[in-house]
């Protein structure tokens, strides 16, 4: 006489992690290839959409995920023109700076530049008194280092370190007096962090041109390029 078996019920299948299958799936991508009647039988509800199979919703992550990488490359490629664009802009810098035959022309074709190219509304550009002995250079401002603008902006003199993002009014007006309306963002640009010789402010009524959490790299290549010619004609 045969011996029968009683079939099997849910409390004889041992219970399984979730991340024991999800191990165990990995592990052997050809399970699905086996074994095709469990996609068949799968229902899987999911954010995605409608799709109802495994290889639908793969397909459609798989779409998803390149949309996000394309945004991701043109976001890259928007990054890098913008870079090529300040580059070429601060070669022009570079090239004025070295054929301006004075001081004085020197300091006129860079607040030019700076206004054309960078889109700058308002520009400082200041040089420690010890270091200046001149006041009658026009755009070029004589700082007593007692004097109300060292004060203003001791910090940047004494940390030398470039400070983007909003500018106090009192700052402001302090290095923008003529400014009919002041700047909603401006970059503070010590010169330079060896020996300091003195300050560059650049204002734009654009609130999002200069944040605190942007990069510096082309701040700072100003700063070197505009210090060095500073240095050669001070002397």
């Amino acid at each position: 006489m045969a011996e029968s078996v009683a079939p099997r019920t849910d409390a004889d299948t041992p219970e399984l992690d979730a991340d024991a299958v999800h191990a165990w799936l990995l592990a052997h991508p050809e399970f699905f290839s086996h074994r095709p009647d469990v996609l068949e039988a799968a229902d899987l509800h999911h954010a995605s959409g409608s799709a109802s199979s495994l290889i639908e919703r793969q397909v459609e992550w798989l779409r998803a995920k390149n949309a996000r990488l394309d945004a991701r490359l043109h976001q890259l490629m928007d990054t890098a023109r913008d870079n090529e664009t300040r580059a070429r802009k601060i070669l022009r810098v570079a090239q004025m700076l070295l054929r301006a035959p004075t001081l004085a022309v020197m300091v006129v074709q860079l607040r030019k530049l700076l206004r054309e190219e960078f889109d700058i509304d308002d520009i400082f550009l200041g040089v420690l008194a010890p270091k200046l002995r001149r006041n009658d250079i026009d755009g070029l401002t004589r700082i007593d280092a007692k004097g109300s603008v060292a004060r203003a902006f001791d910090n940047s003199f004494r940390t030398r370190l470039i400070e983007t993002g909003p500018l106090d009014d009192a700052r402001a007006r302090l290095v923008f007096p003529r400014a009919k309306v002041l700047p909603a963002s401006a970059a503070v640009v010590p010169l330079d962090k060896q020996e300091i010789i003195g300050l560059l402010v650049l204002g734009t009524q654009d609130a999002k041109r200069f944040t605190e959490e942007q990069g510096k790299l082309f701040l700072e290549m100003l700063a070197e390029l505009v210090t060095a010619s500073l240095r050669a004609r001070l002397g």
